[in-house]
């Protein structure tokens, strides 16, 4: 049975829930005259590069009141970096994001072999 306490606590969490605001870190449009747009990545020196991906999705924010609607669109944007360990051969995933204010890599992630026979069975 629901209390009074939590018919209160539900709407005003949901609330909260929906005024944060998303962060966007797709770069900007650029228009046909503006400078060519560029960017150093940091990489590990011993990593390197087998390819490199960049991806996006958008989202669309819309917000409203009794005077009116709104909307605008955002997204998240990465760049995704396949790199090998010069010495050791170790397989890597390296991920930027927001790459117009982040020079390093928000993730770095390195692929071993799993040790588990009953697990590496079942994903066969």
């Amino acid at each position: 049975m629901h209390t009074r306490a939590s018919l209160c606590v539900v709407p005003l969490l949901a609330m909260g829930i929906a005024c944060v605001k998303p962060v966007n870190t797709v770069p900007a449009p650029v228009t046909p005259a503006a400078e060519v747009q560029r960017y150093d990545l940091e990489l590990p020196p011993d990593l390197e590069v087998r390819s490199v991906d960049f991806s996006a999705s958008t989202f669309t924010q819309v917000s409203g009141g009794s005077d009116g609607t709104s909307s605008s669109v955002g997204g998240r944007a990465f760049v995704k970096v396949y790199a090998v360990h010069r010495t050791t051969g170790e397989q890597f995933l390296v991920l930027y994001e927001d790459v117009q204010n982040r020079r390093r890599p928000v993730q770095i992630i390195r692929f071993v072999r799993g040790t588990d026979p009953a697990r590496t069975d079942s994903l066969r």
